[in-house]
C-alpha cells in the first residue's frame, strides 16, 4: 500500500513539473513575441521617420540647386554691372577731359578776339578789303566760341546724366550685394539642415539596426524554446512513424472549427517584426464558447503571461491542436474530451481584440489548420 501511495506522489510531482515547465516556456515565448512586436513597431516607426527625412532632404537639395542658380545669375549681373560702370567711368573721364580742353580753347579764343579788336582799333588807315576780312575773322571766331559753348553745355548735361546713372548703378550694386548676402545666408542654413539630416538619419538607422538585431536574437531564442516545448510534448504523447494526412483523414475525419468567425490572420502570414504566424487567428466575440476541433486528450491547460489561458489537445497520430487567448478553460490536464466539446471561453489578445489563436502541430511541426 505504501509503495502505491509513493508511486502516485511521484506521478503527481511529474505532472506538476511538466505543467510548470511548459507554462514557463510558453511564458518565455510570449515575452519574446511581445518584445519582437515592440521592436517591429520601432522599426516601422524609424523607417517612416527615415522616409520623411529623405523627402525633406530632396526638398532641401532642390532649394540648394535653386540657390546655386540664383547665385550664378547674381554673379552674371554683377559682371555686367562692373562693365557698365567701367563704361560710365570712361565716359565721365572723357567728358571731363573734353570739357577741360574746350574751356581752355574758349579762353584762348576770347583772348584772341580781344587782341584782334585792340589791334584793329590801333590801325590808322583801314581800307575796305581789310575791313571785310576783319569782320569775317571776327564772325568765324564768334561762331567757334558759340560752338564751344554749345559743346560745353552738352558735356555738362552728359556729365549730369552720367552721374545720375552712376548713382543708380551704385544703388543696384548695393541691392545685389544685399541679395548675395541673403542667398549666402540661405545656403548656410541649408547646409546646416543637411548636416542635421545626416545626423538624424545616422541615429535613426542605428536604432533600426539595433531593433533588427534584437528581433533576430529573439527569434533565435523563440526557436530554441519551441524545440524544448516539442521535446516536452514528445515525452507526453505517443509518437507514431509514417503518419501522413491521409492517415489523419482516415482515423480522425474532418476537424471542427473552434469558433464561428472570420480568419483575420492566416497560417504563415507575416506579422509585425517579420515573424510569421504559426497558426490562425479567428475573429470572435468576447465570451464565445470555444470547442475542441476533434476528440483527444488534454496535455496542457493553464495560463501563461499575456496570452490568457491556453489549452493543448493530443488527438493521436502525431497531431496536436492549440487554443489561445481564452479567458477561462473547462478542461484539466489528462482529461479526455470529444469533438465539439466546450473547452473554454474566448477572451482578448494583446491588442484588446477577441481573436482566438488556433494552431495545429503535425509531426511536431506547425501545419496549416485548413489541411484538416
Amino acid at each position: 500500500m505504501k509503495k502505491i501511495i509513493f508511486f502516485l506522489i511521484l506521478v503527481v510531482i511529474n505532472v506538476n513539473v511538466f505543467s510548470n515547465s511548459l507554462d514557463d516556456k510558453k511564458s518565455q515565448i510570449d515575452k519574446i513575441e511581445s518584445e519582437i512586436k515592440r521592436n517591429g513597431e520601432e522599426i516601422k516607426k524609424n523607417a517612416q521617420k527615415i522616409k520623411n527625412i529623405d523627402r525633406e532632404t530632396e526638398t532641401l537639395k532642390e532649394q540648394i540647386i535653386r540657390v546655386e542658380k540664383e547665385l550664378k545669375i547674381i554673379e552674371s549681373e554683377k559682371e555686367l554691372l562692373k562693365k557698365k560702370i567701367d563704361v560710365v567711368n570712361r565716359k565721365i573721364d572723357y567728358g571731363q577731359r573734353n570739357l577741360k580742353f574746350s574751356s581752355k580753347e574758349l579762353t584762348n579764343m576770347e583772348n584772341e578776339y580781344i587782341a584782334m579788336l585792340q589791334s584793329w582799333q590801333k590801325k590808322e588807315i583801314v581800307d575796305e578789303t581789310d575791313t571785310h576780312n576783319f569782320k569775317e575773322i571776327l564772325k568765324a571766331n564768334q561762331e567757334r566760341q558759340e560752338e564751344i559753348k554749345g559743346v560745353q553745355n552738352n558735356i555738362k548735361k552728359v556729365k549730369e546724366n552720367i552721374e545720375i546713372e552712376q548713382r543708380n548703378l551704385k544703388k543696384l550694386e548695393s541691392q545685389l550685394a544685399y541679395k548675395e548676402r541673403q542667398q549666402e545666408s540661405k545656403k548656410r542654413q541649408h547646409k546646416n539642415l543637411i548636416i542635421k539630416y545626416n545626423n538624424d538619419k545616422k541615429v535613426t538607422t542605428a536604432k533600426t539596426n539595433k531593433a533588427k538585431s534584437t528581433i533576430t536574437s529573439l527569434q533565435k531564442q523563440k526557436i530554441a524554446i519551441e524545440k524544448e516545448i516539442d521535446n516536452i510534448i514528445k515525452t507526453r504523447t505517443k509518437q507514431l512513424g509514417n503518419v501522413n494526412y491521409s492517415t489523419i483523414a482516415k482515423n480522425l475525419g474532418s476537424f471542427k472549427k473552434p469558433i464561428t468567425g472570420k480568419i483575420v490572420v492566416g497560417f504563415n502570414q507575416a506579422k509585425v517584426g517579420g515573424v510569421r504566424s504559426s497558426g490562425q487567428e479567428i475573429q470572435g466575440t468576447l465570451g464565445d464558447r470555444v470547442v475542441a476541433a476533434n476528440s483527444g486528450k488534454i496535455i496542457y491547460s493553464g495560463k501563461f503571461m499575456n496570452m490568457g489561458k491556453v489549452v493543448m489537445i493530443d488527438h493521436g497520430y502525431n497531431l496536436i491542436t492549440i487554443y489561445g487567448n481564452l479567458i477561462s478553460s473547462y478542461v484539466k490536464l489528462g482529461q479526455t474530451i470529444k469533438k465539439g466539446s466546450e473547452i473554454g471561453i474566448l477572451g482578448l489578445n494583446l491588442d484588446g481584440k477577441s481573436y482566438l489563436y488556433y494552431e495545429t502541430r503535425f509531426n511536431l511541426k506547425s501545419s496549416n489548420p485548413n489541411n484538416f
